[in-house]
Order: C-alpha cells, then structure tokens, then sequence
C-alpha cells in the first residue's frame, strides 16, 4: 500500500524537483506549443515526487516506509508514455559541489522502493515490474569533472539502466527521461539529434 500512500500524500502537478535555495531540476514539454487540446505534456504521464521535503513533516518520506534518519534522494519522477510499455522511475539528487553521498543515497532509495514495489505487486505486476527502467540524476553546482565521472560509475554499479547529471545552465531532465540523451564512454551528456525537437 506504499505506492497508494504516496499519490494520497504527494501527487501534485509540479513538474520539478527541488533542493535548496532555487535550485531545480525541471521536466520541460518537448516542446513549447501544446499538441492536442492545448495540453503541453499529450501522451505522457510525468509525476514528480519531493522525497526530502523539510516542509512536509515527513508524510510524503513516511508514505514510503523511510524513517526521518533513512538515507534517501531528494525525488522520484515517474515517466510514462501512451504508446510504450516500459516505465521510467528516475531518483533525483540535488547538491551543490559535495557530491560524495549521492550514489549510496540513491542506491539505497531504488533498493527501498524496489523492495516495496515488489511485496505491493507481486505476483500481479510481474511482467510491469520486469519493464522499469531505473534511472537515475543528480544535480550539481560546480563539482570536479572525477568527481562527477566517479558519482556516474558508482551509479551504472548499482544497476541503473541510465545514468545522468544535470547542472544550473542545463536543469531540464525531461530530454534523459525520454530517452532523447544518451551516454558517452567518458560519461559526458550527448543529445540524440535524431529525437531532440
């Protein structure tokens, strides 16, 4: 009943992730002219959930078994679209230039939700379960080029089928979710020309 918790609790219809000050990581439209009945998001489904919420006594954290002293990310995002079966459950962690816990945080969050979504669906959503793709980002404000490379390959250990970062000057993670970014060797961010709009 977790996952039923949490969209009682925290469903909402920001489009972002939050940490301190304005910092955020955002799920632009693909693009900025609506598609069909004026709605900017036709055919997908994005629901982003605040983990790490100071404001929010700790509902949204408890709605997901996670004690106050859990470790765990700042968000999950939800990414759906109509006419695909996979889904996409992203951790979202947002620093500024210490980013040496940010792999174990959102190692441990996926481990805990994975857990959960299991008991929750089992032996129901077998075949729903075996179509997420685990992906994960954080959000950096200046932290060294190893450090980063070091954080994406803690992170591809852990199992995450795709892995990312986002910065002050490119926050929108909606392109990684869609698949429209692919990673290189070095672990640098390359746009998929062919799908970006």
């Amino acid at each position: 009943m977790s996952f039923s918790r949490l969209l009682l609790v925290a469903a909402n219809s920001k489009k972002y992730i939050s940490g301190t000050g304005n910092d955020k990581v955002f799920v632009k439209p693909r693009s900025s002219m609506p598609v069909s009945g004026g709605d900017l998001y036709a055919g997908e489904v994005v629901l982003c959930f605040q983990l790490d919420e100071p404001g929010d006594k700790g509902k949204v954290a408890r709605s997901l078994d996670l004690q106050e002293d859990n470790k765990r990310c700042d968000g999950l995002i939800f990414y759906a679209e109509d006419d695909k079966d996979d889904r996409v459950i992203c951790l979202v962690e947002m620093k500024s230039t210490k980013v040496a816990e940010v792999a174990e945080q959102i190692k441990v969050t996926k481990d805990h939700i994975d857990e959960l979504l299991r008991a929750e669906c089992y032996p129901y959503c077998n075949k729903q379960l075996s179509q997420i793709k685990w992906k994960a980002c954080f959000y950096h404000q200046g932290a060294s080029p190893d450090d980063v490379a070091g954080v994406l390959r803690q992170l591809k250990k852990a199992k995450f089928t795709e892995v990312h970062y986002c910065t002050a000057a490119n926050s929108d993670i909606g392109p990684f979710l869609r698949d429209e970014i692919r990673n290189t060797k070095k672990g640098s961010n390359k746009y998929k020309k062919s799908k970006r709009k």
